[in-house]
């Protein structure tokens, strides 16, 4: 039974670290999982927003879609964001730089690249 609860203690304590320390900036092995575009919108670079798929939420903070690859939606998941779709190891989800951040952060998050709305509707 210890085995079983075991990955979720490192998950739990993955997320509460992530969360107390989201304004760190980025790792090189962080900076690594992200595509261009989503690295410079992260290091403040300048970025053609029209290259990217972007929502406004009702208190008018942007919010980008990815695509991040992993096995584990339910890493992201506990970090309070909302899953689109998963197909396989691709996860689709619809994010603030913030929790950029924090999914970029997590151990078991292989990439996060742009997602485009014609990419998202070939997952759905």
């Amino acid at each position: 039974m210890i085995i079983n609860r075991f990955p979720w203690a490192i998950l739990l304590s993955s997320v509460l670290t992530l969360h107390c320390s989201s304004t760190k900036p980025l790792s090189e092995a962080e900076k690594a999982k992200l595509d261009p575009p989503l690295l410079h919108l992260l290091t403040g670079k300048p970025i053609q927003e029209n290259r990217l798929d972007i929502l406004t939420r009702s208190d008018g903070t942007k919010e980008y879609a990815v695509i991040v690859q992993s096995e584990h939606p339910e890493a992201i998941r506990a970090l309070g964001i909302t899953v689109s779709s998963v197909f396989g190891d691709v996860i689709v989800v619809h994010v603030t730089l913030e929790e950029l951040k924090n999914i970029v952060s997590l151990p078991t998050v292989q990439a996060v690249r742009t997602g485009s709305r014609r990419t998202i509707q070939q997952h759905h």
